[in-house]
């Protein structure tokens, strides 16, 4: 059998079969990517191993989810990161069989449905998982129903932008993008953002002095003057209330907390 079986068996998780695979192909060829295989796997298999003895699936699921940054780690220490199919074949792996055993948290869950949905953070690591496995059709369908119930949500609303502009949906990513960055910017993660139109906006705002903590708060003022966020709709009356009084407090913390004006004004 030939290296592809190898990243095959990895992606249907016969991880122990991969390995006898790419073992067999580096005695036949001394290749690096077999060897490449064989200590990555090595490295992996007792870990997942000891993952599954937790019993636990939502800490397996987040434990599983943990080791994707350290086989990349890992790779690298091994000069193995130009092996892309062993490491998209790992990446696989690893969220689809998170995304098992999320799924088994939800559907042992004995309430409604719609309070599954309200459980963001989980719902949130699902659609981390679906997006990791590239089925950003799935992400967007799980995180437009939990925002009927978090529409303010940054978070939420800056992953959906993500997806949107992904799936080549640019007015919506626009329009999610902007509302995220309106409600709660300092929730959202940039580093895990990867929207070019997001990453050009913070270096933008980098060289015109601004510091990290400050970057998130000025986005959404240079979206609008570079016309980025040139996509609206129409307010509810709640949330023009609530707009409202944000508007008070932040007058008030702008009054009486100059040294944080940074922060304040952008939302201003």
């Amino acid at each position: 059998m030939d290296r592809s079986n190898g990243y095959e068996l990895i992606k249907s998780g016969k991880i122990n079969e991969a390995l006898v695979v790419f073992e067999e192909n580096f005695r036949k060829f001394l290749d690096k990517d077999s060897e490449c295989g064989i200590k990555i796997l090595k490295y992996l298999l007792p870990k997942v191993r000891r993952i599954k003895d937790l019993k636990d699936p939502y800490k397996i699921a987040d434990a599983i989810i943990s080791e994707w940054p350290k086989v990349l780690s890992n790779m690298n220490l091994n000069g193995c990161n130009e092996n892309l199919e062993l490491m998209e074949a790992i990446k696989y792996y690893l969220f689809f069989t998170a995304l098992k055993y999320y799924t088994q948290i939800i559907n042992n869950i004995n309430q409604d449905d719609i309070l599954v949905v309200r459980d963001t953070e989980l719902m949130l690591k699902v659609s981390r998982c679906y997006r990791e496995l590239r089925m950003e059709d799935k992400a967007i369908e799980l995180l437009e129903e939990v925002r009927l119930y978090n529409p303010t949500d940054s978070v939420v609303l800056s992953i959906l932008g993500d997806l949107y502009f992904q799936v080549g949906n640019i007015d919506r990513a626009k329009l999610f993008f902007r509302e995220a960055f309106f409600w709660d910017p300092q929730r959202i993660e940039l580093q895990d953002i990867k929207c070019p139109i997001i990453k050009a906006l913070a270096k933008t705002v980098r060289a015109n002095g601004y510091r990290n903590e400050e970057v998130n708060e000025w986005i959404p003022i240079y979206g609008a003057i570079e016309n980025v966020f040139d996509v609206r709709r129409e307010l509810s009356k709640e949330e023009v209330d609530i707009i409202v009084k944000k508007i008070q407090m932040l007058e008030n913390d702008f009054l009486k907390h100059r040294e944080w004006r940074n922060i304040t004004e952008p939302r201003l």
